[in-house]
């Protein structure tokens, strides 16, 4: 994910949440408070009608038939007043009424007046007082309570409020209820809420477009930091971060800057050392940062030489340019064999090429490596061939020699000029078998100390022994037919 669209989805996020608990926290506190004074307003009315019955009065309405007593008209015309007086536009009162408990019934009670008109809504004496959460909340004679939940049923939805009704010893014997209609506070919180709901629209897509070009700016730093460092790891060297801002941005834009100019110098510094020396000194010499002292050591190390065979009499019946275009073509894929198998390509002889293995670099494995070498040499070899014949009948053959052993290796020259080279009888061995190979009618032969260390992972053929110059004694040698599809225990 790019660094822009987390700084876009951050503010966004940020923006989302505060907002959120701002919108949520102000409804909450404005429905609770909401709440608390309808709460109170209606156990305001429920108390205040409580202590106004007559305990006589009610107590003498004990059955239906009552309902036509001067008793309960009194009543039902109090109630109706205290309803009445409070059916406003900031709370409407809808239900007055009083209930009583219903003996040897624990929980259960009755009602006894009801306040309203309608015969269809009209609760009876004597019927019973029931409600949906009565079994949370059973009635409470003793003191004033506010139900803390909604009732909910087939006349809409309520807020109620109950108040005992006293003897003058202070003994309960019922309770007057009063319904304030809650559909209007809900209403209320609804448009609360949707109000809420809008204004946090409104600030999320303020907060975007603030987002989008807060971290459009924020990034735009970031993103020429990124195509300049794209540019200098193509190798374009020219590139540079323009920096306008002074902050930790610009200081690493300053930082790329001074290195892109540091990798053109290095960079010029390696193309005109590889025109000289080697590639693997270059790179030790612009790894170590000074010239390498001209010191030689003795080491382990196997010699490959390579030459083609015939390429005289190959060359007879071609342009100038075709023997380049075609000698162009065999050392890029002979000298990419040497490298894929940790070879250093060390001179090119003419038509032919010397490789070492096991230096600069330690490899413990310079005798397979160089005979793996070889082969896909041959190998390589036998596909340029193939692609020249749509062009004219050529033989590429090539003849190979390798050898094992103790030589100098170093660089030898001096101050203004200097080759990473190898000396010694264990080069001139490897030499003596690539000719050797020629007079053989070999493609590949291999010397007996590097025949000892890789016996097991090639076929081989012994073809002899040959006579190296300044040697008096012969050197054993070998032909490589291929690869050993089950190396040989040795």
């Amino acid at each position: 994910m790019r660094y822009r669209t987390k700084l876009l989805l951050l503010f966004i996020a940020l923006a989302v949440v505060t907002n959120s608990v701002s919108v949520g926290w102000l409804y909450l506190r404005a429905r609770a408070d909401l709440f608390d004074q309808i709460n109170t307003t209606a156990l305001s009315i429920a108390d205040s009608l409580a202590s106004q019955v007559d305990p006589g009065q009610h107590r003498s309405v004990l059955t239906r038939d009552d309902e036509t007593s001067p008793a309960y008209l009194a009543l039902v015309r109090q109630f109706r007043a205290v309803r009445d007086a409070n059916r406003r536009d900031d709370v409407y009162v809808k239900f007055v009424y009083s209930f009583r408990p219903v003996p040897g019934k624990s929980g259960s009670a009755a009602y006894v007046i009801d306040a309203e008109e309608d015969a269809e809504d009209r609760s009876h004496v004597g019927d019973p007082y029931i409600f949906k959460e009565m079994d949370k909340y059973p009635p409470d004679f003793q003191k004033p309570q506010v139900l803390p939940v909604l009732v909910e049923d087939q006349w809409g939805t309520w807020l109620s409020a109950t108040a005992p009704l006293l003897d003058e010893d202070g003994t309960s014997f019922g309770a007057v209820g009063v319904d304030i209609s809650a559909t209007d506070v809900v209403a209320q919180l609804r448009t609360l809420l949707l109000g809420g709901l809008l204004t946090l629209l409104a600030s999320l897509v303020l907060a975007v477009a603030l987002a989008f070009v807060l971290s459009r700016h924020v990034a735009r730093p970031l993103a020429d930091i990124r195509d300049a460092a794209a540019a200098i790891g193509g190798g374009d060297f020219t590139a540079r971060v323009a920096m306008s801002t002074h902050d930790e941005f610009a200081e690493v834009g300053g930082a790329i800057n001074e290195m892109a100019v540091g990798l053109m110098q290095r960079d010029n510094l390696k193309a005109t050392l590889v025109r000289y020396v080697s590639q693997e000194v270059a790179d030790e010499i612009i790894a170590s940062g000074h010239l390498p002292d001209l010191e030689t050591q003795r080491r382990k190390i196997t010699v490959l030489f390579a030459d083609m065979r015939g390429f005289t009499s190959i060359s007879e019946g071609m342009s100038p340019e075709e023997i380049v275009l075609l000698l162009n073509r065999y050392f890029d894929r002979m000298i990419e064999t040497i490298f894929r198998n940790k070879g250093y390509l060390n001179k090119f002889i003419g038509d032919g090429l010397m490789a070492v293995f096991g230096a600069p670099l330690d490899d413990p494995y310079q005798e397979e490596h160089a005979v793996r070498t070889a082969l896909e040499m041959c190998d390589e070899l036998r596909l340029l061939e193939e692609s020249y014949r749509k062009e004219r009948d050529i033989d590429l053959r090539v003849a190979i020699g390798i050898n094992t052993g103790v030589a100098v290796v170093g660089n030898v020259g001096s101050q203004q000029k200097m080759e990473y080279t190898a000396i010694g009888d264990a080069v001139n061995t490897a030499s003596r078998l690539e000719s050797a190979a020629k007079e053989m009618n070999r493609s590949i032969i291999v010397s007996e100390y590097t025949y000892v260390a890789v016996r097991n992972l090639f076929h081989f053929e012994r073809v002899g022994e040959i006579q190296v110059k300044g040697k008096t004694d012969l050197v054993p040698a070998y032909a490589v037919e291929g690869v050993a599809e089950t190396p040989a225990e040795g």
